[in-house]
């Protein structure tokens, strides 16, 4: 028995962390960063590599998961005299994006993984976004109630005692 509770814990650990072990990929030499990973819906964001060759053409390709929805923008930048190069882009449609740099050769630089929030749910950073409702006035609400039946019932029962029985 403790053995399969240990199983199914070690199971589903392994399926909690498998996904965020693939999320980013650097090629030696080079480093990509993304100025922000969940930007709101037809908000620019920028993505700069730096380790080219000065004059070295870089190619981004954004392609939305699953690709079929979306299809691929790609967008090239040319690497300045100290080896780095910036893209700007703005993703539209909400959903999950993979961007992949590669260098002049077709060789794979980096890959990142970027979430394009709906319009109107960007969340400050460091802050969840907010979903659902407000239930204090509902919790006051029945709390308020409850004291009223509590409060019926004492009454009662004080009235029921106080007559005396003929």
């Amino acid at each position: 028995m403790i053995r399969r509770v240990f199983l199914v814990f070690a199971a589903a650990l392994a399926l909690i962390l498998a996904p965020s072990v693939a999320m980013a990929y650097n090629a030696p030499g080079f480093t990509c960063t993304v100025s922000d990973a969940t930007p709101a819906a037809g908000v620019p964001m920028t993505v700069v590599c730096s380790g080219a060759q000065a004059g070295e053409v870089l190619t981004l390709t954004a392609t939305r998961n699953p690709a079929s929805t979306f299809g691929t923008k790609t967008f090239t930048a040319t690497a300045n005299a100290s080896g780095v190069a910036t893209f700007t882009l703005t993703l539209t449609p909400a959903g999950d994006y993979s961007l992949v740099v590669k260098g002049a050769n077709g060789a794979v630089i980096s890959t990142q993984t970027v979430k394009v929030l709906g319009v109107g749910t960007a969340a400050a950073p460091g802050q969840l976004g907010r979903t659902g409702f407000d239930g204090m006035p509902l919790a006051v609400g029945g709390g308020i109630l409850v004291l009223a039946g509590a409060g019926a019932v004492l009454i009662s029962r004080r009235r029921r005692s106080a007559q005396v029985p003929a």
